[in-house]
């Protein structure tokens, strides 16, 4: 599998924050997302470049940093774009590690998990997936109407959403104000941000 960045640190967004992991950052995304030219790991968007790795490889990595029943992170890029997802996804099952899996949605994650969060790149309409455990939205405008249909047409356990930062910082004080509205309106989103940012570790 191609790796854009391996790393040890905590989970900094969503249900999971504050819980230590070893992230896979996969080379390469294929997705024409709306906030592509504001992602934070532009790095990992294009197929060249990256360290190539082998399942076994990365396993024995993500075992030494976090031990036995340790958190993986399988992020990108798009994880779920690689050949040897589902064969780094068994490599870490073998050794007892729970996977956290973070993708854009648009294609179908058939790999076990133990946690997925699905950080949609395309409307509702165009998701290959209709569950996961969570689902975090990054939030560049939408409409409460937009929001809705992700709501109440994809499936998940908790619902977030996420302020967008660029080069200026973050639209942290619009997000806020659109969870308390969509609150209002029956919608029970919940805020959470990029806190690893905020903490300022990696």
């Amino acid at each position: 599998m191609r790796i854009s960045e391996l790393f040890h640190s905590i989970q900094g967004e969503g249900h999971l924050t504050g819980k230590p992991m070893f992230f896979i950052r996969a080379q390469g995304c294929a997705v024409k997302c709306p906030i592509r030219e504001v992602c934070d790991q532009p790095e990992s968007l294009g197929f060249k470049g990256g360290t190539e790795y082998s399942p076994v490889e990365l396993a024995e990595l993500a075992l030494q940093a976090v031990g036995p029943r340790g958190w993986v992170c399988l992020t990108g890029g798009e994880p779920a774009e690689h050949e040897d997802f589902d064969r780094v996804v068994a490599e870490c099952r073998r050794r007892d590690l729970h996977i956290n899996i973070q993708t854009s949605g648009m294609r179908r994650v058939n790999a076990p998990w133990d946690w997925c969060t699905v950080s949609p790149k395309g409307l509702v309409d165009e998701l290959a997936m209709d569950f996961a455990q969570e689902l975090k939205i990054v939030y560049t405008g939408q409409s409460a109407e937009v929001l809705r249909d992700y709501y109440e047409r994809f499936s998940a356990w908790n619902y977030y959403l996420q302020p967008c930062w660029s080069g200026s910082g973050s639209n942290q004080q619009e997000t806020l104000a659109m969870v308390y509205e969509l609150n209002r309106l029956g919608l029970r989103f919940e805020f959470t941000a990029q806190w690893h940012k905020l903490l300022g570790v990696h």
